[in-house]
């Protein structure tokens, strides 16, 4: 059997792989070949990074009152496994294992890891992706907290995209997704009760490529809602969006500063129906955009704003509407060393009814950073944030800020770009 399958593999290693006419496909090719080890048909990526790691002037932002400062770092290796089973569809597997390090803080010490895999299938004009993830990582996943929380999700999902011509292609995205929350408190309250849940959401996304470096979609949404709580059932919930945006698409023997306009944006109107009569309904303007334009051929301007709405930890307020603005500049000082500045501004606010009516909370934050390309395969980033939380109202801010570095040795891997199916939910 094992010489069968080395056999294969090797056999397999002369196919030329035609992924058709479709974008996605073309992105699938470019990821096949861009993979670093070959043994046969198998194409595998391997990486060791350094997240995050240096001094955290207090690990849980003011919870505790006095400050809890401690050194940390996160240790990952994201692994990534390419099989081609024929000559238009392709195996995706892909392994991130982490361990987060608290020098004093013992019991933030933990392991997290994410599993993604995926089978790629693209004929000539017809690009589908089927795949399932498994996450189980101990973050801080939401601006309302001030602890990290271990959040356990697990999905499933699927594309269809059809490239109707040259120019126009549609497209269609589900996506199924459980979230758990364990035995989590914070502030008394159970998270598992108030979160957990499970969300289906539909996408059909309509393309139009103009010309060789603008991608227009226009996006409708579809998503439910069900808590699995034994009380947090009036929280279910169905929201209805639609949306249009473009996506810059950069030349890519092109450097990352010198390439004109990159990213994309998706804007548009969302509304979240709450099940429960007795609870009011949000609705509004929401959306994404993550934008980089060059101003010289050594300096750009890189933008961000995300808006949305997403469930609160408060038991007083289903849900809470998030607002961030980025903005920031990059300077290119040589071929190996970018230096960039960005601030953050960001707002969270509660509708005004139940427990909390009419909170809002307030986010700044400041980072300066200095990426370096140490050689071929070894890129490290020299970090500084300072950030603060306020309370509209109160009187309390909390100041947080964090000096220290990252690093990446190897390869990560890639993937097809996203549809642009999961920029607002």
């Amino acid at each position: 059997m094992g010489l069968s399958l080395a056999a294969w593999l090797i056999g397999m290693a002369g196919t030329a792989y035609g992924q058709g006419l479709t974008w996605p496909g073309a992105a699938l090719t470019r990821m096949l070949e861009g993979a670093r080890w070959r043994i046969g048909a198998l194409r595998a990526n391997a990486a060791f990074t350094l997240a995050s790691s240096g001094y955290d002037s207090d690990v849980f932002y003011g919870y505790f009152g006095d400050a809890v400062p401690d050194w940390t770092f996160a240790a990952g290796a994201p692994v990534q496994a390419l099989l081609p089973l024929s000559k238009n569809v392709v195996l995706d597997l892909a392994d991130t294992p982490q361990y987060l390090f608290y020098l004093d803080t013992k019991g933030e010490r933990c392991v997290n890891n994410t599993f993604r895999g995926q089978v790629h299938a693209a004929l000539e004009k017809v690009y589908l992706q089927a795949g399932g993830g498994l996450s189980d990582v101990r973050r801080r996943f939401s601006p309302e907290l001030d602890i990290n929380v271990r959040e356990k999700r697990d999905s499933v999902d699927g594309t269809f995209l059809w490239q109707a011509s040259k120019a126009a292609s549609i497209a269609i995205l589900y996506e199924r997704a459980q979230y758990d929350y364990g035995d989590a408190e914070y502030l008394d309250s159970n998270l598992s009760e108030m979160l957990n849940r499970d969300e289906d959401h539909v996408d059909v996304i309509a393309y139009v490529q103009p010309g060789p470096g603008t991608r227009l979609l226009l996006d409708g949404q579809y998503g439910e809602f069900t808590f699995t709580g034994a009380t947090s059932g009036v929280r279910d919930a169905k929201s209805y969006g639609v949306f249009g945006g473009a996506e810059f698409i950069p030349n890519l023997e092109e450097t990352p500063i010198g390439s004109g306009l990159r990213g994309g944006f998706k804007l548009g109107y969302i509304r979240l129906d709450l099940a429960d009569a007795g609870l009011r309904d949000g609705s509004g303007f929401a959306g994404e955009a993550n934008v980089s334009a060059d101003l010289t051929n050594k300096t750009s301007l890189q933008l961000f704003f995300s808006r949305g709405f997403q469930f609160s930890i408060f038991s007083g307020a289903t849900y809470y509407l998030a607002t961030t603005y980025r903005a920031g500049l990059s300077q290119l000082l040589s071929r190996r060393a970018v230096l960039s500045y960005d601030v953050s501004l960001g707002r969270a606010v509660y509708p005004r009814d139940g427990d909390i009516q009419g909170r809002g909370d307030r986010f700044v934050a400041h980072a300066v950073s200095l990426n370096l390309r140490l050689a071929r395969h070894l890129g490290v980033v020299l970090m500084g944030t300072f950030g603060q939380r306020a309370r509209d109202g109160g009187d309390i801010t909390r100041d947080r800020y964090f000096i220290g570095l990252g690093l990446t040795y190897g390869f990560p891997g890639s993937g097809v770009p996203s549809l642009l199916g999961e920029l607002v939910r």
